[in-house]
This record gives C-alpha cells, sequence and structure tokens, in this order.
C-alpha cells in the first residue's frame, strides 16, 4: 500500500509553516493540527477555510471537497500548475482543447436542438468542455496565489 501525504500536510509545508506557528494562528492545538494531518481527525469546513487563508492554497478548498463532501463529486478533477510555465500551458491547452469543440457544439446546435444521430457527438463535446473547465480552474486557483 502506498502512503499519501495528507493534503492539509502537504499546504502547511508548502507555506513554510511548521506545525507549531500554524497550530498558533489556526488556534488550535498542536495535538489537534497533528490528527489532522494524520487522518485521524475529519478538518470542518471553518478549519479548511482557515487553513486556505493562512497556507495561501486556494487549492486546499477543492480538494477537501473533493475528498470529503458528497458535493465534491460534481467538482472537476483539477490537477494544480506547479510553475508559471506549466499554468500559462494549462491555458494553451484549454484553448486549443475548445476551439474544435466550440465549432463542434455549433455545428449540432446550428438548428436548435440535438438530434438523436447528434447525441454521442454532443455529449463527446460536453466531456472536452468538463475538461477544459478543470484546465481554467486549475489556472484560477493558482493565479490567485499571484495576486
Amino acid at each position: 500500500m502506498t502512503h499519501v501525504e495528507n493534503i492539509y500536510k502537504i499546504c502547511r509545508n508548502n507555506a513554510g509553516l511548521t506545525q507549531e506557528r500554524a497550530a498558533e494562528a489556526l488556534h488550535v492545538a498542536t495535538r489537534t493540527l497533528s490528527a489532522y494531518e494524520n487522518g485521524e481527525s475529519p478538518v470542518n469546513d471553518k478549519m479548511v477555510d482557515a487553513m486556505v487563508v493562512l497556507y495561501g492554497c486556494p487549492s486546499l478548498a477543492v480538494q477537501h471537497l473533493k475528498l470529503h463532501s458528497p458535493l465534491g463529486k460534481h467538482l472537476p478533477d483539477v490537477v494544480m500548475p506547479q510553475t508559471h510555465g506549466d499554468m500559462a500551458f494549462q491555458v494553451i491547452l484549454a484553448h486549443d482543447y475548445l476551439k474544435p469543440v466550440v465549432c463542434e457544439i455549433k455545428r449540432i446546435m446550428s438548428d436548435g436542438m440535438v438530434s438523436d444521430c447528434e447525441k454521442s457527438d454532443f455529449d463527446e463535446a460536453i466531456e472536452m468542455i468538463k475538461k477544459v473547465n478543470a484546465k481554467l480552474l486549475s489556472v484560477i486557483i493558482y493565479a490567485g496565489k499571484l495576486a
């Protein structure tokens, strides 16, 4: 079984904070933060909100909801850019993926409806739009850290 590091710990470490300093800033005991980071205790949304602000890690909110909320299943899978260049590449990919999808949607919807024979093409186009949405969401979250 592969060990996966806890998302709360990753974001704290990326923010350059010790567990003690983060616990103090979050107004919790160090052992409470440790329990969150070791998966021994659930983290409530209010605490995650405080972590997002303290750690400067907006992607933590998305990851938390994706993993711990029934609503997370409705969120796109977001792969966070690691560098400015990666962020720019995500925008380029989104653009390249979107251009043919726009043409396809325009073709399908030119008569104002999706016919039975167009249904699978339409479904494929919508799936590609979801992928583009995930790429753009990752860019928005990453860019929020730069502001």
